[in-house]
């Protein structure tokens, strides 16, 4: 039960002054754990040191942040490392990371809570400057910017945009930034045999391994008509070298659209079923399936998507597989693989994984038309099922044409039918989930 008693102070002590006519609890003091960092009793005077952790630890970040000028014992706990993070554990609502770029060559990373206010700002030190030569164009002096790759971690991984080999991996509460090697893996220089030209980077994902406590990364590329897959290990300090390893089932879909998301320590990958079905006349993948890498085995796998997702092309007669495939992407909402099914203009269906080793698939959430329009994408569900969406108003890409602006994120209240505006954004592909606590940053 919270308490709603006035804080007071007098003669540099603080204490929990009832109102009158009422008598505090009686709270009888036990020994802190020699885990959690012990408060200055000097600084909360009749209110005992466990006491003050316990309450300290249910107030939010942003509002623990401003008690931290109270007092230096205050601000003294509120630092520590062991107080953070199990404050992390109990306040698990995260941050939005987003790139941005000013004047041209001025980019960086921007963190905000669900609000769209901005907590930290977090400039990027260098900038790429990139000759480019578009389409029938001459070839002009540009600046390259930074995408965001799209995570649920406590660092922050991006990329340049157009030298898009180079991928970085930023922590927020240290403001480190490592950058893994652009080179390919040993084994596949060898396979090459010097042709790195023929190896084109088509995806990166990046997930924690909580077994081992490191991080992992996992590139995918195309090689002429197949895809390879490589696996990299690194923490804040250091990095290993990419390691070949074995080829992705049959073909995956890799391209700019939502197709990959990591759950857990597993990458998923909606297969292209399509391109199979318009070589050979015949379906050898089921629509929606998915192909899984584990990180921490480094294994493929192949996981069969929605049994109604399957069916939906041979059920509706106005729709076909090209169309289908276009409507289909996956996201990680309330710690769960979901298959989303965007119906443009009629409905978007969110199917959610339960059991993984049965194939079983929920469909929690069928939103109405005015959610389901073409480039929106769900990225985060709260508790009460409030959903975030990314998305654009127009065509995504390149060559895209439309204000500075139109892209955005968007939160759904699926209990009163309701969007609210979140953040414009330059582009919507661009954002990631921080799970670091406000107090480290």
């Amino acid at each position: 039960r919270p308490l709603r008693w006035p804080l007071t102070a007098g003669a540099g002590r603080f204490s929990l002054r009832p109102p009158p006519g009422r008598s505090p609890p009686a709270l009888t003091p036990t020994a802190m754990p020699s885990s959690k960092p012990r408060p200055d009793a000097s600084s909360s005077a009749d209110l005992p040191a466990d006491a003050l952790y316990e309450v300290l630890l249910r107030i939010p970040a942003k509002d623990l942040c401003r008690l931290r000028a109270v007092c230096p014992a205050w601000r003294a706990l509120t630092h520590d490392p062991l107080f953070v993070a199990a404050h992390r554990s109990r306040h698990t609502t995260p941050l939005l990371a987003v790139a941005y770029q000013e004047d041209g060559n001025h980019n960086g990373v921007v963190i905000s809570d669900l609000s769209g206010n901005v907590v930290k700002r977090i400039p990027n030190t260098d900038y790429e400057v990139v000759l480019m030569k578009v389409m029938n164009h001459a070839a002009g002096r540009i600046y390259d910017s930074i995408r965001v790759v799209r995570t649920r971690l406590d660092r922050i991984c991006f990329n340049w945009v157009v030298r898009s080999r180079a991928f970085s991996v930023l922590n927020p509460a240290t403001g480190a930034t490592i950058s893994l090697p652009v080179g390919l893996s040993e084994e596949l220089e060898h396979e090459l045999e010097g042709m790195i030209w023929r190896c084109r980077i088509e995806s990166c994902a990046f997930g924690h391994v909580s077994s081992t406590g490191g991080y992992k990364a996992l590139r995918v590329s195309s090689i002429d008509d197949r895809q390879v897959s490589e696996v990299i290990t690194f923490d804040d300090t250091n990095h290993g070298c990419w390691r070949r390893k074995q080829d992705p089932p049959s073909s995956i879909c890799t391209g700019r659209k939502v197709r990959c998301v990591v759950v857990d320590v597993v990458v998923y990958f909606l297969m292209d079923y399509n391109s199979t079905y318009n070589e050979s006349g015949v379906m050898t993948i089921e629509p929606g399936s998915m192909a899984s890498f584990n990180l921490e085995t480094e294994e493929w796998g192949v996981l069969p998507g929605p049994e109604q997702v399957q069916r939906f092309v041979q059920e509706n007669n106005a729709y076909n597989y090209s169309e289908l495939e276009f409507r289909l992407s996956l996201a990680e909402l309330d710690g769960c693989l979901v298959v989303v099914h965007n119906i443009h203009y009629k409905s978007m269906d969110l199917w959610f994984l339960t059991d993984f080793e049965k194939g079983t698939w929920v469909k929690r959430y069928s939103m109405p038309s005015h959610v389901a329009r073409p480039y929106r994408y769900p990225f985060l569900m709260l508790d009460g099922g409030r959903i975030f969406f990314s998305g654009s108003n127009g065509r995504q890409g390149l060559f895209s044409v439309g204000e500075q602006g139109e892209e955005f994120v968007r939160s759904y209240d699926s209990r009163s039918d309701t969007y609210s505006d979140v953040l414009k954004l330059k582009d919507s592909r661009s954002i990631s989930s921080y799970t670091g606590s406000l107090l480290s940053l």
